[in-house]
C-alpha cells in the first residue's frame, strides 16, 4: 500500500503534471517538426518521455521528476486506464477469431516469460549468481502488457532483495517500445513491398504519419452528453472514473481486513499490486448495474476512450521519464539478452502462428499483435492504421476484444507471478518452479488453439 501513503505535497502534484504536460506538448511538436520522427512513428508520448528521461532527475537535473514520484503516479494511472476502458459499453459479439487472438497474446506472454527465466537462471548459475531470478518474469509484464504492471511488479519485488526492481520493469518497457516502433514498422515496409497488404498496392509507400483513427480527435458538440448548464461530458465521465476508483479503493480496504482476519496478511501487498485488476472488475461490474438500470445512455465510447488515452499518455511519459542509467548499467547484460532474444522469438511466434491460424489479414495481424506485444494496445493499432488507414478489417476488433480475453486468461498467471516471493523459502526455486508451470500452460493453449483451428476458415473476416 505504499503508493497510496507516498507523501506528496498537493504543489508538488500539480507540478509534476504540469512538467508531464509539458513535455507530451515538446514531444508533439517535435513529431510535427521532424520528418524522421514521423516516418519512426514514435507517438509524442514516448518522445516526451525520452525528452524527461534526458532533462529530469535521473539526466541533466533541469526539471525536478524523480523516480519516486513518477512511479507513484504510473502506479495509479494504470488503474485509471483500466477503469475508463472498462466502463465502455460492452460487446457480446466476440467471435472466434478474437479468441484465438487472446490465446496467442496469453502463448506469447508465457513464452516471453519462459525465455526471461530460462535466461536469467543461465545467468544466475554462470556469470551472475547474485541475479535476483524474478527478472525473468517481467519481460511479459513490461512487453506484453504495459508499463504500469512491470512497474507496480518490480517494484513489490523490491522487499524480497530485487534492487531497482521497479525500474528494471520499466527499463524492459522501453525496449519493448523501441522494437514496436523499429523492427514494427520494418515488417510493416516489408510486407507491402511483397505485396502481401490487403488494401496496399505491391510497392506502395506507407505515408510519413500515421493517427488513430478512433477516439484521439475532438468530439464534435453533436456527440457531448450532458447539457452545459448541468455538467460538461467530459466532467461526467471523469466523474464516473473517480466513482469507481473510490469503489475500488474500499474494496481492497475491506479485502485487506479480510486477509488479516484469516491470518493471510503475507497476500496484502500482492492485493494492492493489483489493484488494477480489482479496478477492471469493479468498472465492468458498475457498467452493468447502469446499463441494467437504464442509465448509460449518457456515457459515450468516444469520450471515455479519450479519458484513457490522456491517462495512458501520461503514463506512458512518466515510466520513460522515470528509467535510471544507474539501474541500467548494473543490469545491462540480462536487459540486452533478454531483450534480445525475447523479441526475436515474439515475432517468429506471432508471424508464424497468424499465418497458420487466419486464412486472411494475416500481415495486418502479424503488425498489429506484434505491435501489442512488444509496446502498448496504441502500438498494435499503429502499425495496423499503416496497412488498414480506415480500420475496415476485423483485426482491430481483435486485437481489442482478444485484450480482454487474454487478460481473463491471465488473470491466473498474475497470481502464479508472486507464488515464490510468498510460498517458497528459496525464491529462486520458487521462480524454478513458476518456469515448469508456465511451460506446462503453454502446451494446453497450443492444444486449444489447435482446436480452435480446425476449421481455419471459420477464422475469417468475423470479429
Amino acid at each position: 500500500m505504499s503508493f497510496w501513503a507516498f507523501d506528496i505535497s498537493a504543489g508538488r502534484l500539480f507540478l509534476d503534471f504540469a512538467w508531464l504536460g509539458l513535455l507530451i506538448a515538446a514531444g508533439m511538436l517535435l513529431r510535427s517538426r521532424s520528418s524522421l520522427l514521423r516516418r519512426s512513428l514514435l507517438p509524442a508520448n514516448l518522445i516526451g518521455g525520452t525528452i524527461g528521461l534526458l532533462i529530469a532527475g535521473n539526466g541533466l537535473e533541469w526539471i525536478n521528476l524523480t523516480s519516486d514520484r513518477l512511479g507513484v503516479y504510473i502506479y495509479h494511472l494504470l488503474a485509471l486506464l483500466f477503469i475508463g476502458l472498462s466502463l465502455r459499453a460492452p460487446h457480446k459479439n466476440i467471435g472466434l477469431s478474437s479468441v484465438k487472438t487472446g490465446i496467442l497474446f496469453i502463448c506469447t506472454y508465457l513464452i516471453q516469460g519462459i525465455l526471461g527465466l530460462s535466461i536469467t537462471f543461465l545467468l544466475l548459475y554462470t556469470l551472475m549468481p547474485g541475479l535476483f531470478a524474478g527478472i525473468g518474469l517481467l519481460p511479459p509484464l513490461a512487453f506484453g502488457m504495459n508499463p504500469g504492471i512491470a512497474f507496480t511488479i518490480g517494484q513489490q519485488w523490491e522487499a524480497y532483495g530485487f534492487e531497482s526492481g521497479g525500474i528494471v520493469g520499466l527499463t524492459f518497457a522501453a525496449a519493448g517500445f523501441l522494437a514496436a516502433y523499429t523492427t514494427g514498422v520494418w515488417v510493416v515496409k516489408r510486407g507491402i513491398v511483397k505485396g502481401e497488404a490487403t488494401y496496399l498496392e505491391k510497392g506502395h509507400t506507407p505515408p510519413s504519419t500515421v493517427s488513430l483513427p478512433t477516439g484521439l480527435h475532438m468530439l464534435p458538440s453533436g456527440f457531448l452528453t450532458a447539457s452545459s448548464r448541468v455538467a460538461g461530458s467530459l466532467v461526467l465521465h471523469t466523474g464516473l472514473i473517480g466513482i469507481v476508483y473510490l469503489l475500488t479503493y474500499s474494496l481492497l480496504i475491506v479485502a485487506e481486513h479480510g486477509l488479516h482476519i484469516i491470518r493471510a496478511e503475507q497476500e496484502a501487498s500482492t492485493l494492492w499490486s493489483f489493484h488494477f485488476v480489482f479496478a477492471a472488475v469493479v468498472a465492468l461490474a458498475f457498467r452493468k448495474a447502469i446499463d441494467t438500470f437504464g442509465l448509460a445512455h449518457p456515457i459515450k465510447d468516444a469520450t471515455m476512450t479519450q479519458i484513457s488515452t490522456l491517462f495512458m499518455d501520461l503514463m506512458i511519459a512518466a515510466s520513460i521519464a522515470a528509467i535510471s542509467f544507474t539501474v541500467v548499467a548494473a543490469y545491462w547484460m540480462p536487459l540486452l539478452l533478454i531483450s534480445v532474444i525475447v523479441v526475436g522469438s515474439t515475432y517468429w511466434l506471432v508471424s508464424n502462428t497468424c499465418s497458420s491460424v487466419f486464412s486472411d489479414y494475416q500481415l495486418e495481424r502479424t503488425a498489429a499483435v506484434y505491435g501489442n506485444m512488444t509496446g502498448t494496445l496504441q502500438s498494435g493499432l499503429l502499425l495496423l492504421s499503416i496497412l488498414d488507414e480506415d480500420m475496415k478489417s476485423p483485426v482491430s476488433y481483435n486485437l481489442v476484444y482478444g485484450s480482454g480475453i487474454a487478460l481473463i486468461l491471465g488473470f491466473p498467471l498474475l497470481l502464479l507471478i508472486n507464488a515464490p516471493v510468498h510460498y517458497f523459502d528459496e525464491i529462486t526455486t520458487g521462480f524454478a518452479a513458476v518456469l515448469l508451470a508456465l511451460t506446462v500452460y503453454l502446451l494446453l493453449l497450443l492444444l486449444a488453439l489447435y482446436y480452435l483451428n480446425g476449421d481455419k476458415s471459420s477464422s475469417g473476416s468475423s470479429p
